[in-house]
């Protein structure tokens, strides 16, 4: 098989990326995925039609995650058994049990919009009475569908010099181990991904012209990457890289890339404010033992002194060790408990990523000037300052001299916006077969590795 071709390019990465997912979807016990229990609450409430908050969750959904998020949390192995006592739960839809504290608001924040793939399963499989086990793994199989769905397609759709690094990027260990996982990781990362293609590959063909379904096409992708948290709600602005003369006049090229990028703003930002008044308030609690997080008074700190929230900034930044954490738990950590891809095959993943991103065919042009790559980089370090702000708010008591909580992973979905922006060019790789092997080679070592220690650590 010939990977250097596009269809191949993008087939590999499914089949590979359905083979190691359906792997960690089995393995992996219930709520062992970072966030589950929080995606299995939101998506039982938007199931339900209750987009600002239920009041709790149906008793089988509650007694599920006790017994199994709480064997997760412990740390203990699990057996065949375990299996068995949880999937004679059932959902007991009658009994509903209120939230037990604060912080399981905070964890339920996400947009309605966020749930397109999971709600639908929840709201079938609790109408015929599944059991939440069941519920369950149904959302896993359908995150992991959805999410290597949406990356094949964007490696189909991306220019030639863009294809690999685009599967680099999804088969890093966290990715594929949060794409079967019941969450909305999948998404976010699969839309993201197919509307920077579509940006490519429109910036290839600079002379033709947007048809209406282009625009259309853009537009709905835009609107869905921006409800995933303010944080992301700047990613659509890169359609400013479409070139002018794809547009008929100035006038046109302004009023199509408002028509791409504003709505999905003004939906983000319209979000954050429901939220802000209707579901958090002043609400505090506490995310690690004895802070005090409280996310309004922490705004009006930042507001009131922004230089020393800069400082903040700068002290995660490069006085801490929040770096070295974002690049393992961007590469190669799986699960709610931290499991580390061992040091080896984490650098195996780094190098060979970083290879391919410095050698073989380049971005198209237009994406290689220098006022598209300063947008690129400025719209990948605006969302990353984004997100950190939001862990700050959420997740650290008032004040906190460093961030704490920031997961790599949150950066997946921006990863493509730095490819076309490598500080050197390398002419080791030349050969398109030689690039796809290390590409698919390396990803699949460090993956059997990742799903060896996942095996380790549950079994």
């Amino acid at each position: 098989m010939r990977l250097s071709k596009p269809p191949c390019i993008a087939d590999a990465y499914a089949a590979l990326a359905l083979a190691f997912g359906a792997w960690f979807l089995v393995m992996t016990p219930p709520f062992g995925v970072g966030d589950e229990t929080a995606h299995f609450e939101r998506s039982y409430e938007v199931a339900t039609g209750a987009f600002l908050g239920a009041e709790g969750i149906p008793l089988g959904m509650q007694r599920l995650i006790d017994d199994a998020f709480g064997g997760v949390k412990s740390g203990a192995t699990v057996a065949s058994a375990d299996f068995r006592r949880w999937a004679a739960i059932p959902l007991d839809r009658a009994e509903v049990v209120a939230w037990p504290e604060p912080v399981r608001v905070v964890m339920r924040l996400h947009s309605p919009v966020c749930y397109l793939h999971l709600a639908p399963v929840i709201a079938v499989g609790a109408a015929f009475g599944a059991p939440p086990l069941l519920l369950l793994y149904f959302g896993r199989l359908t995150a992991l569908l959805v999410g290597v769905f949406l990356v094949r397609a964007a490696i189909a759709a991306a220019p030639p010099g863009l294809r690999l690094g685009l599967a680099v990027i999804a088969f890093f260990p966290t990715a594929i181990v949060y794409f079967a996982g019941f969450n909305i990781e999948s998404l976010l990362v699969g839309l993201a991904f197919l509307y920077f293609a579509l940006i490519a590959g429109h910036c290839a063909e600079p002379t033709k012209r947007l048809r209406a379904g282009d625009v259309a096409q853009l537009a709905g992708l835009a609107f869905l990457v921006g409800q995933f948290k303010t944080g992301y709600l700047l990613l659509p602005a890169i359609a400013v890289l479409l070139p002018t003369e794809k547009f008929a006049d100035q006038r046109t090229r302004w009023a199509t890339l408002a028509l791409i990028v504003v709505p999905g703003i003004a939906a983000s930002l319209g979000w954050a404010f429901a939220v802000k008044n209707l579901m958090l308030g002043d609400i505090a609690y506490s995310t690690l033992d004895g802070n005090h997080v409280q996310p309004a008074e922490q705004l009006r700190s930042v507001l009131s002194d922004p230089l020393a929230y800069l400082g903040v900034v700068a002290r995660t930044l490069f006085a801490s060790d929040a770096p070295v954490i974002a690049w393992k738990t961007l590469i190669g950590t799986a699960g709610w408990t931290n499991i580390a891809l061992p040091p080896p095959f984490l650098a195996l993943s780094t190098v060979a990523a970083a290879l391919i991103w410095m050698s073989g065919e380049k971005a198209p042009e237009r994406m290689r000037t220098r006022s598209a790559a300063l947008l690129q980089i400025g719209v990948f370090a605006a969302t990353a300052l984004a997100i950190l702000t939001l862990v700050y708010f959420q997740w650290n008591g008032v004040g906190d001299a460093v961030i704490t909580g920031f997961q790599g992973r949150y950066l997946l979905a921006t990863l493509p916006l730095l490819l076309a922006s490598a500080p050197m060019r390398f002419t080791l790789l030349q050969s398109p077969q030689r690039r796809a092997a290390l590409a698919f080679g390396a990803s699949a070592v460090s993956l059997f590795a990742m799903a060896a220690a996942v095996f380790e650590r549950y079994y």
